[in-house]
């Protein structure tokens, strides 16, 4: 937990801005070196940020269809239209982040939402087929 904790305070804090995010969840554990779970959430936007075997891990969702996660890779891939070479939290997923929040927060809370998660699943099939054929 600790590991999710420094990365949000170095490079998220601008989620709690004008109080736009709160926190919605959390979970520590021991093993692991200390595996944990941090979700955060807006008016449209949940971000749920996890530590496993000391590897940071975003996903989001919109809180209107709490079904399926999606991880920030897929999100910035949807942006730009090229495969990620991580999954893995970075300070660079942290600005994507900044510079797309409000963006990413209409596309999933908004009527493009449909569209969007149909080309998020679409994305998840073909990282897939990437990663092992």
């Amino acid at each position: 937990m600790d590991l999710i904790l420094s990365f949000v305070a170095d490079h998220l804090s601008w989620l709690w801005r004008g109080g736009r995010f709160q926190i919605t969840d959390s979970r520590a554990d021991r093993s692991n070196g200390g595996d944990g779970l941090l979700v955060v959430e807006s008016e449209g936007l949940r971000i749920r940020f996890t530590c496993d075997r000391r590897q940071l891990m975003a996903d989001v969702q919109p809180v209107q269809d709490p079904g399926d996660w999606y991880s920030i890779d897929l999100l910035r891939r949807l942006w730009t239209g090229r495969p990620e070479s991580s999954a893995l939290l970075d300070a660079s997923y942290a600005r994507f982040l900044q510079l797309h929040l409000d963006e990413i927060e209409d596309l999933l809370a908004g009527e493009g939402w449909p569209a969007a998660r149909a080309r998020l699943r679409e994305l998840r099939v073909q990282r897939s087929k990437e990663l092992f054929g």
